[in-house]
């Protein structure tokens, strides 16, 4: 295969298998100008295919109007060239041979010994020899990666798996323990003193005298369940007499049965002192869930130092006043 170098013309003949089947970047020797050759890229091809379309497309119009006569003098010219042509080669025949006795070894001499090395084929050299370091390079550079050895990627199973015990060791392990201590002591006071507000009913239960303290600190404590509504106490003139009236209703706070005991009944003067009492026990003996019963009571001539009444639940089974 010949090709040519675009910027210095120079010619080189390569092997059509150095090129490939893609084609492939080449380097001039002489000037050291790069360029792309493929396998279609053949000079000498080329060269040819021009020369013979010039031949078919240079026609002159004059050559085709004397055909004839063309025609003849190309027949005769080419008699007279077979002629010559006969008589040289016998002549030439016959002083080959006495040459070729006399001189073998001059001509085996001057057959063997090689042509000087002109300019274009030492850049023919150079240009093959470039093109043979370039495809080892190549090659080498393939051998490399095709024997390389890569590293096996090991991957462990549990790397993402989460260690909650762990993580949660070492967040213990980072925290201030000072700050962490006073923290609990503050839930833990917290707790208490809300246990000790919703469950102070059970608390008075099992010691009454807690009752009095939860009455300072603002809170009621309600055993029974139970609290009166709608309290109303007014005096009224019976048969010429004066009665005390005490009226209103009982009401269950349980979602379930519950039990209704008496009521007692205190009048007390302006000292807060208490100067008479009774007690009295409804008629309802139990009330269903958030149910309300009503309950009356009259108290004849009572106390003239009497300031206000103080009721409250007791036991049943002590002094009863009928009610009306």
């Amino acid at each position: 295969m010949k090709i040519k170098c675009p910027d210095c013309s120079t010619s080189y003949e390569i092997k059509t298998e150095a090129v490939g089947p893609e084609g492939r970047s080449v380097k001039c020797a002489k000037c050291g100008n790069r360029w792309f050759v493929s396998p279609d890229d053949d000079d000498a091809s080329s060269d040819f295919k021009a020369a013979e379309n010039s031949s078919t497309t240079g026609s002159d119009p004059d050559v085709t109007d004397k055909g004839e006569i063309d025609n003849a003098e190309t027949d005769k010219d080419e008699a007279d060239w077979a002629a010559d042509s006969e008589a040289d080669s016998q002549s030439d025949e016959a002083e080959q041979e006495p040459a070729e006795d006399s001189e073998p070894e001059e001509d085996i001499a001057n057959f063997e010994s090689p042509p000087a090395d002109t300019p274009a084929s030492a850049d023919e050299s150079k240009f093959a020899a470039d093109l043979a370091a370039d495809e080892g390079d190549a090659e080498d550079q393939v051998d490399i990666e095709s024997q390389a050895k890569r590293p096996k990627i090991i991957v462990n199973p549990d790397k993402f798996r989460r260690n909650h015990i762990g993580a949660l060791l070492g967040w213990l392990s980072r925290r201030n323990y000072r700050r962490l201590g006073g923290l609990l002591i503050f839930g833990v006071s917290i707790a208490a003193l809300a246990s000790f507000v919703l469950l102070r009913d059970s608390m008075v239960k099992q010691s009454p005298d807690l009752a009095s303290l939860f009455q300072i600190i603002g809170f009621d404590v309600n055993l029974r369940g139970l609290e009166f509504r709608n309290l109303r106490t007014f005096s009224e003139i019976e048969d010429g007499k004066k009665v005390l009236v005490v009226e209103g209703s009982i009401r269950n706070l349980l979602d379930e049965a519950n039990a209704v005991p008496a009521v007692r009944l205190s009048i007390r003067n302006s000292d807060l002192q208490e100067v008479y009492a009774w007690t009295v026990e409804p008629r309802t003996k139990a009330l269903n869930g958030f149910d309300e019963t009503r309950f009356r009571t009259i108290l004849a001539d009572p106390p003239e130092e009497a300031s206000d009444i103080q009721v409250r639940f007791t036991d049943r089974g002590k002094r009863q006043i009928v009610l009306e």
